[in-house]
């Protein structure tokens, strides 16, 4: 049984098979409320100790999710739209500014828009997503501006300036074994510089001090950020949720997409 809250803090009981996975839960809310689906009904993970969110992947098996919770954290899986969900799809230009991106020197330069997605959804050219972030300093209440790199292998920062040398770049994490989480609370809980705070947690934390902090100087910076990351983390998967729900309605694609 899980216990899934609305948007008016109103909850509901679930008795649910142990390998239902996010877009399972919204498949069932929707009938048993009569909601219209809009494809974008989305399941919502909140850690109310540390003021952290995130939206469930529509594939994600929600007992996972939960595994990892601690007991007396009292965290909460919300029931809400989002219709940003898969917007990078549709509109790739507006979440990927041409100053945080470069690509590998043997692709063409005039790469499209298009183009960038399938870069990012193919598994052996990635575009390069950089720039500076704040980082919380491990261990402290202090934060450091850097300048970040993304790359297939992780996030790294460099240690000298703007340098891409791979002798002065730094390691900072990867993401398969992490969720990545959006800051809820703004400044007020991690003293950020910012209101735009994003952070990684690994799977089998061990609590706050685990987390790797994050934050960008605006909304666009750190919506570029969290997409290329997603994108990173999920490629293909996330491309067929998109477009599950409209398999099997022919000549009914929300873009008349080819494959990719």
């Amino acid at each position: 049984v899980i216990k899934v809250y609305s948007e008016d803090d109103t909850s509901r009981a679930l008795e649910v098979p142990s390998d239902i996975t996010a877009r399972g839960v919204c498949q069932l809310l929707i009938l048993k409320n009569h909601y219209i689906d809009d494809h974008s009904w989305t399941l919502f993970e909140q850690l109310t100790h540390t003021g952290l969110g995130r939206a469930i992947e529509d594939h994600e098996l929600v007992m996972e999710v939960q595994s990892n919770w601690v007991m007396e954290e009292e965290n909460k899986l919300y029931f809400r739209k989002n219709y940003a969900k898969y917007e990078f799809f549709k509109n790739p230009l507006s979440f990927f500014p041409d100053h945080m991106m470069s690509f590998p020197s043997e692709t063409n330069a005039a790469v499209s828009h298009s183009g960038i997605l399938q870069m990012f959804l193919s598994s052996s050219t990635y575009p390069e997503i950089h720039g500076y972030l704040h980082a919380k300093e491990q261990g402290k209440k202090s934060w450091k501006k850097l300048y970040f790199l993304l790359r297939r292998s992780g996030l790294y920062f460099s240690t000298k300036g703007t340098s891409k040398e791979p002798r002065h770049l730094q390691f900072f994490c990867e993401f398969s074994n992490s969720d990545m989480y959006m800051s809820l609370t703004g400044k007020k809980i991690s003293g950020a510089p910012t209101n735009y705070g994003f952070c990684f947690k690994p799977n089998k934390s061990g609590g706050t001090r685990d987390l790797k902090q994050l934050c960008a100087d605006d909304e666009q910076s750190r919506t570029c950020w969290m997409t290329a990351v997603r994108l990173l983390k999920y490629g293909m998967q996330l491309y067929q949720n998109y477009m599950q729900p409209y398999q099997g309605r022919s000549g009914c694609s929300p873009l008349n997409i080819t494959p990719m």
